[in-house]
């Protein structure tokens, strides 16, 4: 009985502490989310072995040392993500020399940031959690459709 009752209380931690390690495992890191193969058909040239940044992040930049191609994403839960959404998309649009413009049926919320000086992101709501795809390169039609067809691949494996 003693060993009984010894036993329920050590196997509730056990199931406890194994829950967030398990939950934690599952979640997917943006490194698996954004493959090498993807980063290349954004810039256009190879790319080196990715950067992880704590499984929040990853960058890629071209062997060439010129272009990046980063993805980051963070929990937004509740309406803090479509607060963010809007408060971003309302700076972008008053910077000099940028145009925003959303991408129809991608997430919940988004918008494409084209900046004169290469630097552009597409910004993505999608099941609280907020995407941002990050391109150093000039923007072309091109690099536009990669960048949208990419954030397509990386919201279909969440």
């Amino acid at each position: 009985m003693r060993m009984h009752a010894a036993f329920l209380p050590s196997a509730s931690l056990v199931v406890l502490l194994a829950i967030p390690s398990t939950a934690y495992a599952g979640k997917p890191k943006a490194c698996n989310l954004l493959d090498a193969q993807t980063a290349v058909s954004i810039v256009g040239s190879p790319v080196s072995t990715p950067i992880d940044m704590q499984g929040m992040g990853c960058v890629y930049q071209t062997t060439s040392g010129s272009e990046t191609v980063e993805l980051v994403m963070v929990d937004s839960a509740g309406t803090d993500g479509a607060i963010t959404m809007r408060n971003l998309q309302m700076v972008s649009a008053q910077s000099q020399g940028t145009t925003t413009e959303s991408i129809p049926s991608l997430g919940e919320q988004n918008f494409l940031l084209v900046r004169n000086s290469n630097l552009n992101g597409l910004m993505v709501l999608y099941h609280q959690k907020m995407f941002t795809l990050s391109v150093q390169k000039h923007m072309t039609p091109d690099v536009k459709a990669a960048m949208v067809q990419a954030m397509r691949q990386v919201l279909s494996r969440m």
